[in-house]
């Protein structure tokens, strides 16, 4: 029974224990503390340090932990520390700390990184969180990992005999561990690279006299093959031997891919060249894990990788090829039918690698390229004859000459004519052969059909014609029964007129090779389509519908293509709507309504056959239906007109008028009016009663109805109709016919009938055409007068209403017309005509026209002179003055056509005594001459008070009677006019004067005299008694001319000018003033600059100038820093940071200036760059002291920019101090203690502090060469 439970128990241990492991690895804390440090960087790589420390909050067993490092190389090691081996507890076994043994990573794994990692095991169980991996570098050289040392191209072949000519290699290596492929930790230290020309070198199978260009050229090989100038270099570990020894090249930091080329070669073109000859080249590469020596005569090649690459001779291809019927498996020929597949067999020998270019001519020579093909074996079909020219051209691509090699061959395509057919009228018009035809009217088309075959017939050539019709039956054939003739055939003239496809052949063919051509066309007679449609019948706004009902008859498979309407054809010009192209079942609105003219185009696709069909489509007019009555409501019974405001303006015919009225009940037909009923009118009249004792509403409409069953109903109108009495009167002293001139006074008195209906009131109300005139209640008096006046031009129309009231409210009333003529009135205007010292002229017109008499009187002072009815509505008179005043009277009476005669109007007018002035006055002298210009004048008008005005011709005027003298300015002829004035009266008096000219006085001034180009000069205009319009200016030989008088001018070029100006007066008299040598012009200078660099560091790189200016002595730079130079040439240090401008001012000798600035030309930067040279030669003589002198190369001195604290240490191979300078301008001079240092590598140290605060350390090594 016990044994059981024990394995119970153990089994239930068992599966616990992963519980209660996870459950101490809880415990595990999170701080770890680890030690990890390798050897090295580069391949084998050792970790000679791997130890970690955890931490856990709770005692644990030691027997229960192990820390396990895996170490994720290529065989998947595992170390395991635990008690037995090395695994350290303490703190109470709540820390444990392994170290796992050392680890080498050989070279062989290809990883750029080794990436150790540690856990803690529990019992045997991972604790996932206490996972630790460490990563280091992992680096090798360019051809481990993922490097590969590669040259392109590896091979550069050159075709036999031709000449090598710039044969460069490239250096396409892929570094180790670039940043490409490790960017965490790539190896971009520094790599040195080295091209080494003829190793390996074998006379006997080389490139003959090969050479390079290295500053110069180079030879490499000589006549016989044999290196000009061996070499070996490299250490006792790998010797190397070459031709020449290229320069061992650095790639800087960071050096992630190559920078390397080789030096150009170049060899003449050799027969002993052979084919397989080749030439090699080396390339070493050294980076950080396989560091180069620093030797350059005798580096450590057995430490390099190393590839090569070689010039090699290749043998040029040698194409051929034969031709063969249809494909590969064809007959080999050199006779082909036109239109037949060849084959091009190409029988080149070792095609691999090769490139063919085939080229298939027209011509027998070459001439005529149709194609070309760069298959292997290509087809090609001939559609011409005759002699045909082939070219197979096979290249090598990758040889550097002329690899290239053709061969040719000639073939001959039968029959040496093609076939063609020529298609025209009768008049040899070319023509298509395409015709559309009716097919119930039937024409013929008469062709034309002619050989035009190409090529030159020979012995064997033969012809046959073959005609057929619509139905592909032979119809004619020439020559007969199948035979061809041997002799040209044709033109042949053939009539069509079947529909359908016609066809006609031509066959040429050689009776020697069976070869033919064939030539085939077709006459195609298409059958017109017929358009047609059909269209609804509608009433406006209604939606016409069309329905296409088109028919064609299809030849050779045509289709109508396009439908077009035209909705307003107006028989001459199809206007399309594009709207509805191709549409064939559609709804559309025609506006306006009328019969219109549609017109569908149809068109066929392949001859575009069309047809055009026109249909009239009728859109019958909506009737109108609109009505007003004369009244909207009264009193019974009402009595309402109705107009029909249709009537006469009905867009159609109108079948009837149905008047229909709704009392309540609705709308019943009262009545119907036809138009052609007789005494139909646009009136319909009806009495509306009330008889009870409320009003009644009524609605009457009207429904237009036309012959084409459209129908409008218009809009009701409604009448109210309340109950209401009838109304009378009569008048007793009026009658239209007698004349009633304004104002007329008509009595009125209400009739019997309505006096009996006892109205509690009359009311009289006159109205004119402007609205009510007067309105008065008489109550229950029956009589009524009224004056009516009528103060306008024309007829005036009074109504007088009686509205009589009865006691109930309600009213009737009545009207009567009374007709007043106007009184016309008098009034005239009174219009002077003329007015001058001796008439008065007047019209005299009355205001109002057009009336029956004007009646005109005239008196002058109280004696009637003139009296008229027969002058009309206007006169003229004309009254001289005398010597006294004349006092007018004119007086008018006007009378209209209704014979009313207006009231008499006087109006009066004074004609003024006449004046005696008798304007005159003496001009001496009448003629003179310059510079005699001055005439005396004697005013001799009557006197007395007027006003005077001289104009003396000049522009000047004066307004003293009494003038004596008047000076002109120059010469000319003169007007002097006087003119006397008073009031009314106006008198002049004219004298001609003539003032001679004087030949011109020439004269002019400048300013200023000379000045730097461009000079602009502004020259003034002193002559005298010129013509301003005649002045002529000339600047100077080859220089302007100019008319104006105070011209400006500017002078581009120096030099010294001459001015001259000429003028002429009236009578042509010419002067010229030359003022030589007056005006100079100095050249002005050109200022130009560049400088270098373009960014300087601070404080010590300086900024170079150099100045490209010209004609100029004196110079001066801003250097955008508040620094100037007057130095030709300076050379600037900025102090701070910064984006400067740069302006250079350059001036002449005669002070003239140009001025040009380049903004943002040079940024100053803070930072350092330091350049070591790795070698120099001492002055042998004595020492300098480390002073830079004549630029020998005798001093070992860094070149600092950007250095703020510099300290210089000089060392021997054995640590001992042989220099040391703080000084960045002094130097190594090679002397040590007053003695010149022996030749060896000496080792220098640099401490540096930039002007940034940066601090550097350099260190290396410097050869002292003696």
């Amino acid at each position: 029974m016990l044994k059981p439970l024990s394995l119970f128990v153990f089994v239930a241990l068992i599966s616990l224990r992963p519980s209660l492991s996870y459950s101490q690895c809880n415990s595990l804390r999170p701080q770890i503390s680890i030690d990890f440090d390798t050897d090295q960087d580069c391949a084998p790589v050792t970790v000679t340090d791997f130890t970690i420390t955890y931490f856990f909050n709770t005692a644990q067993n030691p027997a229960d932990i192990e820390i396990r490092f895996e170490w994720n190389d290529p065989g998947n090691t595992i170390d395991v520390i635990n008690t037995g081996n090395g695994l350290a507890s303490a703190v109470g076994n709540t820390e444990f700390t392994a170290s796992a043994p050392p680890f080498t990573y050989s070279d062989n794994n290809g990883q750029c990184t080794i990436i150790p990692t540690a856990f803690i095991y529990i019992n045997g169980v991972l604790c996932p969180t206490s996972e630790e991996i460490q990563t280091a570098f992992f680096w090798g050289t360019d051809e481990q990992a993922n490097a590969q040392l590669f040259i392109n191209p590896g091979t550069y072949d050159v075709c036999y005999n031709n000449p090598v000519t710039n044969a460069v290699f490239v250096d396409n290596s892929e570094f180790n561990c670039n940043i490409n492929v490790e960017p965490d930790r790539p190896n971009e230290q520094a790599r040195h690279v080295q091209f080494v020309y003829g190793t390996n070198h074998n006379a006997a199978a080389t490139i003959r006299d090969l050479s390079l260009q290295d500053g110069g050229t180079q030879p490499l090989t000589n006549g016989t093959g044999g290196l000009v100038t061996p070499q070996t270099r490299g250490t006792a570990g790998m010797p190397v031997t070459g031709g020449y020894f290229g320069p061992i090249e650095t790639v800087p930091f960071p050096a992630n891919a190559p920078i390397s080329q080789s030096f150009p070669m170049n060899a003449p073109a050799n027969m002993a060249n052979a084919v397989g000859n080749q030439f090699e080249i080396t390339l070493f590469n050294w980076n950080i894990c396989n560091p180069w020596n620093g030797n350059t005569a005798n580096p450590n090649y057995e430490d390099a990788v190393m590839t090569t690459a070689y010039i090699t001779i290749v043998d040029a291809p040698d194409p051929d090829f034969l031709t063969r019927e249809d494909n590969a498996a064809g007959d080999v020929t050199d006779i082909f039918c036109i239109g037949q597949t060849i084959y091009f067999d190409n029988e080149t020998t070792n095609t691999a690698g090769l490139g063919f270019t085939w080229e298939f001519y027209d011509d027998a020579t070459g001439t005529i390229l149709l194609n070309t093909s760069n298959n292997n074996n290509p087809t090609f079909i001939y559609n011409t004859s005759g002699q045909k020219f082939i070219r197979l051209i096979a290249e090598n691509p990758t040889a550097q000459g002329s690899c290239i090699e053709s061969f040719e061959r000639v073939i001959m395509i039968s029959p040496t004519m093609v076939a063609q057919i020529g298609i025209t009228d009768l008049s040899n018009n070319p023509i298509y052969g395409l015709f559309c035809q009716d097919a119930s009217n039937l024409q013929s088309f008469d062709v034309r059909l002619g050989d035009i075959s190409t090529g030159m017939p020979n012995t064997f050539t033969q012809w046959r014609w073959e005609f057929y019709n619509e139905n592909n039956l032979l119809v004619r054939e020439e020559p007969a029964a199948g035979a061809f003739s041997s002799t040209i055939l044709g033109p042949f003239d053939q009539s069509f007129n079947g529909i359908g496809v016609h066809r006609v052949r031509i066959i040429i063919r050689d009776d020697a090779t069976d070869c033919e051509t064939v030539d085939e066309v077709e006459i195609i007679i298409y059958e017109n389509p017929v358009a047609d449609f059909t269209a609804t019948r509608v009433c406006e706004g209604q939606l016409t519908r069309f329905e296409d009902a088109s028919v064609l008859n299809a030849v050779n498979g045509e289709t109508i293509i396009l439908w077009e309407w035209d909705f307003d054809y107006d028989g001459v010009t199809f206007n399309k709507d594009g709207a509805f192209d191709n549409q064939t079942s559609f709804d559309r609105l025609l506006t306006p309504a009328d019969t219109l003219d549609v017109a569908l185009r149809i068109t066929t696709d392949q001859n575009v056959c069309t047809h055009l069909v026109i249909k009239p489509v009728i859109v019958d007019p909506m009737p109108l239906a609109s009505i007003s009555a004369n009244q909207a409501n009264g009193c019974s019974v009402l009595d309402v007109t109705f107009v029909n405001n249709s009537v006469g303006n009905q867009p159609d015919i109108i079948q009837q008028y149905i008047w229909e009225v709704d009392d309540g009940s609705g709308f019943v037909i009262d009545s119907v009016q036809s138009p052609s009923d007789p005494g139909f009118s646009s009136l319909f009249v009806r009495s509306f009663e009330n008889f009870t004792s409320a009003n009644l509403t009524y609605q009457v409409q009207l429904r237009s109805v036309t012959v084409n069953n459209c129908e409008t109903i218009g809009t009701p109108v409604n009448i109210v109709v309340e109950p209401g009495p009838r109304s009378g009167f009569s008048i007793l002293n009026y009658s239209p016919f007698d004349d009633n001139c304004s104002p007329v006074s008509v009595d009125f008195e209400v009739d019997a009938e309505t006096i009996a209906l006892s109205p509690v009131s009359y009311i009289w109300t006159i109205n004119d055409n402007e609205g009510l005139v007067n309105q008065q209640n008489t109550g229950t008096i029956p009589t009524y007068t009224y004056n009516f006046v009528n103060d306008t031009t024309s007829v005036k129309d009074f109504s007088i209403t009686l509205t009589s009231v009865l006691a109930n409210g309600c009213s009737s009333d009545s009207t009567r017309q009374i007709r007043v003529n106007p009184v016309p009135p008098a009034d005239f205007t009174i219009d002077t005509l003329h007015f001058d010292c001796e008439i008065m002229q007047l019209n005299m017109e009355a205001i109002t026209k057009g009336l029956s008499e004007y009646a005109w009187e005239l008196k002058v002072n109280g004696v009637t002179i003139f009296s008229t009815t027969t002058e009309g509505d206007s006169f003229e008179r004309t009254f001289n003055k005398a010597a006294l005043d004349q006092n007018i009277e004119i007086s008018l009476q006007a009378t209209n056509l209704a014979n009313c005669q207006s009231n008499l109007i006087t109006q009066s007018i004074v004609v003024p005594a006449r004046e005696v002035i008798n304007a005159s006055f003496n001009a001496t002298p009448l003629v003179q001459t310059l510079p005699d210009r001055t005439v005396f004048i004697n005013n001799t008008t009557n006197a007395g008070p007027w006003s005077y005005e001289w104009d003396f011709g000049d522009g000047n005027t004066s307004t003293d009677p009494d003038v004596s003298e008047h000076t002109f300015d120059t010469f000319g002829t003169y007007i002097i006019t006087l003119t006397v004035t008073n009031e009314e009266c106006v008198e002049k008096a004219v004298t001609s004067i003539i003032i001679n000219p004087i030949p011109p006085i020439v004269d002019f001034d400048y300013a200023p005299p000379f000045g730097c180009a461009p000079l602009t000069v502004q020259f003034t205009n002193l002559s005298q008694f010129a013509d301003s319009a005649s002045y002529f200016w000339s600047f100077g030989l080859d220089e302007g001319k100019s008319r104006a008088v105070n011209p400006t001018y500017t002078y581009f070029e120096p030099g010294i000018y001459t001015v001259s100006l000429g003028a002429t007066n009236i009578l042509g008299d010419t002067v010229r003033e030359t003022k030589p040598l007056i005006i100079e012009v100095f050249e002005k200078p050109v200022a130009q600059f560049d400088v270098r660099p373009f960014i300087v560091l601070i404080p010590d790189q300086p900024l170079f100038t150099n100045n490209n200016s010209f004609g100029a002595t004196s110079f001066l730079w801003d250097f955008g820093d508040g620094t100037q130079s007057t130095e030709p040439e300076p050379r600037h240090f900025y102090k701070q940071e910064g984006i400067y401008d740069i302006t250079l001012i350059a001036t002449s000798s005669n002070g003239c200036m140009d001025t040009t600035r380049k903004e943002g030309v040079v940024q100053a930067k803070a930072g350092g760059r330091v350049l070591i040279p790795n070698a120099f030669t001492p002055n042998l003589s004595a020492s300098s002291g480390g002073q830079v002198g004549n630029g020998v190369n005798d001093i070992f001195l860094p070149l600092t920019q950007g250095v703020a604290e510099f300290e210089m240490l000089v060392f021997n191979r054995w640590g001992e101090l042989l220099f040391s300078s703080v000084n960045k301008n002094v130097g190594w001079d090679g002397y040590y203690n007053g003695k010149l240092c022996p030749q060896d590598v000496y080792v220098y140290k640099l401490n540096l502090v930039f002007e940034n605060g940066e601090q550097a350390v350099r260190t290396g090594d410097v050869n002292l060469i003696r």
